[in-house]
């Protein structure tokens, strides 16, 4: 039995169909975890902001430990799909990859802050910014939906803004909380609002 290789106009074909339709398939709740961390985060840094502005203690901003908590409960709530499709799999990667960007990024500010004796969280803001707004993008451009691609941008920003201040001999300011509230507000909450809405269009 003979098979016919497939030339290179016909994979990318192909490819283009896949990716049409697994965009056909997705539906609403697909975007469900990026509701929930980009509400975590606005309401985190809003409540942050507040306790902080209030009490004139800079410790309230361990209050973002808590946004551990969505992560900790997807693991209880994520129900094991029928079908894995090769596209799942590499978004499920994408958002393994910028978990251990995290990761290490604690670890590695832990270990530095025991060495010289200040321990310093500030930096993981501009840096949570970054590692999500990366993944976000990749997701977008997997899925050809150029909310997600282009707003991480705004959040790019901010995180630049929090990183030249460091350099230029400032630290961290409790503006730095609603920056980056206001950053996963734009480019995880709005993106999947707006992609949910034209899911229930079509």
């Amino acid at each position: 039995m003979k098979t016919n290789e497939l030339t290179e106009k016909e994979s990318i074909e192909l490819i283009s169909k896949m990716i049409e339709k697994t965009r056909n398939e997705m539906n609403g709740e697909d975007f469900n975890l990026f509701l929930a961390y980009g509400y975590a985060a606005t309401a985190t840094s809003i409540a942050v902001w507040l306790l902080t502005h209030f009490t004139g203690d800079s410790m309230w901003c361990f209050g973002w430990f808590a946004m551990f908590i969505p992560y900790i409960l997807s693991f209880f709530k994520k129900e094991k799909p029928e079908v894995v499709t090769y596209m799942d799999r590499m978004m499920d990667s994408v958002w393994k990859v910028i978990g251990s960007m995290f990761g290490i990024s604690l670890i590695i500010i832990i270990v530095a802050g025991s060495i010289s004796g200040i321990i310093d969280f500030s930096m993981m803001m501009p840096l949570s910014i970054i590692y999500a707004g990366i993944g976000t993008s990749i997701t977008g451009l997997i899925i050809n939906e150029k909310w997600f691609v282009w707003t991480p941008l705004a959040g790019l920003a901010a995180a630049i803004w929090m990183i030249t201040c460091g350099w230029a001999g400032g630290s961290y300011d409790n503006s730095w909380n609603l920056l980056f509230g206001a950053s996963f507000l734009i480019y995880m909450v709005l993106p999947a609002h707006i992609v949910r809405h034209k899911i229930r269009r079509s």
